[in-house]
């Protein structure tokens, strides 16, 4: 298993934060669901923080059989035409976007 997973660092911009989960859950997740390669999407909101982690807003999983299933998704027509609603988002929030790519071990 592959995992490319996205870090929202930070926070929605004031008064954007309904907006921003809304942009996420009902247009980008499901697109991201919809592209070559994915086997599933998710993402994770922070409801208790322990030990002052990072101002981690969002983070969002997509698994990949394979680290050639994320190229294929990677260079597909389908991720750039997302692009316009992703740069959307990325106006609703007050930080970065980071990622970070993980092979997975075991079961």
């Amino acid at each position: 298993m592959f995992i490319r997973s996205a870090f929202w660092v930070g926070a929605p911009k004031p008064g954007a934060a309904a907006q921003f989960q809304q942009l996420m859950e009902s247009v980008l997740l499901p697109a991201m669901r919809a592209m070559p390669g994915v086997h599933s999407v998710r993402a994770l909101w922070p409801t208790k923080l322990e030990d002052a982690p990072p101002a981690i807003a969002c983070q969002v999983l997509v698994e990949f059989a394979s680290r050639a299933d994320a190229e294929r998704m990677l260079a597909s027509e389908e991720r750039k035409a997302l692009r316009p609603r992703v740069l959307e988002a990325v106006g609703l929030f007050d930080g970065h976007l980071s990622h970070i790519e993980f092979e997975t071990t075991g079961s």
